[in-house]
């Protein structure tokens, strides 16, 4: 337990020393939607000490190698497709419909479209590994798991529109992940909590923001953890959740419909500067 203290703070550290070398990239400034100068793509910090944290937990016997390597894998690959759609900024063009749109309309291929086939193909890729790990293959549990993966890399996306939104997103998600694997696996997403609590505070006083680098593989190795912990009726209603919750997203505004239930608006706000 001592080490694992001393990686949480590890982590915690390299996060914060992360956060204050992207802040002086240029290229990595970007607007957030009050038109404040923010560090664009500082989900990189949490990812690049995520890694290490894994690394070290498997290094020192707390974990698997092979579940340390999956989650690495993930969020590596997820960040880098996330990276090249934040430098792209074609915000102009929104959700997968209106990406779709342009490919059919315009025969045009944009990021958003190489970062969406990217992850599907990666999502594949990770949940047919991920069921190496379980030392089982059904070709049916593998579609789940990859639907599962990519769905869950794009909500935490989509919930990234504002401050701490995303974040807390994560941690209603795991926390919920937690109690229904009964607490099983609960250490893989240690170095996760980790980076995003040492990052929060950058992101509640809009002095950073995730971007795709950070949410979409926040998301993606949540859906990992989950192939590995959860049993597959359980995911199967996760899924379908996360089904739902895209076809109310690429229909209705979530910031609008947010605002007008008490609840969801003051969670919304909580800890946020104004």
């Amino acid at each position: 337990m001592l080490f694992v203290i001393a990686v949480v703070l590890f982590v915690a550290l390299w996060t914060r020393l992360t956060l204050r070398n992207l802040a002086r990239q240029p290229l990595l400034r970007r607007r957030n939607y009050r038109g404040e100068e923010v560090i664009g793509s500082a989900g990189l910090a949490i990812c690049s000490a995520s890694l290490l944290g894994w690394f070290l937990l498997s290094w020192w016997g707390e974990l698997r190698w092979e579940e340390s390597a999956l989650l690495m894998a993930t969020a590596f690959w997820f960040s880098v497709l996330g990276l090249m759609d934040d430098l792209a900024s074609e915000t102009q063009v929104k959700g997968f419909r209106g990406h779709l749109s342009v490919l059919l309309k315009e025969r045009r291929l944009t990021m958003g479209m190489v970062k969406a086939i990217g992850g599907g193909l990666g999502a594949l890729l990770l949940s047919a590994w991920a069921m190496r790990a379980l030392g089982q293959f059904r070709w049916e549990r593998w579609l789940l798991g990859a639907t599962l993966i990519a769905l869950s890399a794009n909500a935490l996306n989509l919930l990234d529109v504002r401050p701490s939104r995303a974040l807390k997103g994560f941690w209603l998600l795991s926390l919920v992940g937690i109690g229904v694997a009964q607490g099983d696996g609960w250490l893989a997403l240690v170095p996760l909590w980790t980076g995003t609590l040492a990052y929060a505070p950058d992101d509640f006083r809009r002095k950073a923001m995730l971007g795709d680098a950070g949410s979409n593989p926040l998301g993606a190795c949540f859906g990992v953890w989950v192939m590995l912990h959860w049993m597959p009726a359980t995911q199967l209603v996760l899924l379908l959740a996360l089904m739902g919750f895209h076809l109310y997203a690429e229909r209705r505004s979530l910031t609008a419909d947010m605002e007008r239930v008490g609840f969801l608006s003051w969670l919304d706000r909580w800890g946020v500067s104004p």
